[in-house]
């Protein structure tokens, strides 16, 4: 049996996640982009002239808030903000009148918060099914179809990560990139859901 307020302790929490989420500069500039459009996240990257590995840490802090929806759209994921989450009176947030915005897929928010600090992966998880949910995100940093020498895979995997080799085999052995004779690339097909 939970001890008592503890259900008041978790709610006070998702309703801080919601402020938390929102108090970054970079996080509301994304926002602003995607109120009435969808971006992908290398479209947002572009924009915000920012490493695509801090927009995806970004992203997901909003999609952990329940702020942001995504879709997968071919070879893209594309994100758009959530405009009636964002429309919450934020009084009504902080007394608990309104329920705070819920994730999609509050697993996947959970573990990308938990390893992914700063747009940094603080260690590659054990758990094979979390590593599978912070190598699917780490794939989202290569454009589908798009061919990439081993050393350019190395330079964008060592701004989330030092142990590039791990994070190299890996994502090959998951199937979110495929490699020959020192190319890299995202299969066309490469589940990243």
């Amino acid at each position: 049996m939970a001890p008592p307020g503890a259900a008041m302790s978790t709610d006070l929490t998702t309703r801080a996640a919601l402020f938390r989420a929102l108090s970054h500069p970079a996080r509301l500039g994304l926002l602003r982009l995607i109120w009435t459009q969808e971006a992908s996240g290398d479209a947002l990257a572009r924009l915000m002239n920012l490493a695509p590995a801090t927009v995806s840490h970004h992203l997901a802090q909003l999609a952990g808030a329940g702020l942001i929806t995504t879709r997968q759209d071919g070879h893209h994921r594309l994100h758009r903000a959530q405009t009636a989450a964002l429309n919450l009176n934020l009084g009504d947030v902080v007394r608990g009148a309104a329920p705070p915005p819920q994730s999609a897929d509050p697993y996947r928010d959970r573990v990308l918060r938990a390893f992914l600090k700063g747009g940094r992966l603080s260690t590659l998880p054990a758990q094979r099914k979390k590593r599978d949910v912070i190598l699917r995100e780490l794939a989202g940093l290569f454009e589908p179809g798009r061919q990439y020498p081993e050393r350019e895979v190395n330079a964008v995997l060592g701004e989330v990560y030092g142990d590039v080799f791990t994070l190299r085999r890996e994502l090959v052995g998951l199937g979110v990139l495929a490699r020959e004779a020192g190319v890299y690339w995202r299969p066309a097909m490469a589940p990243l859901e």
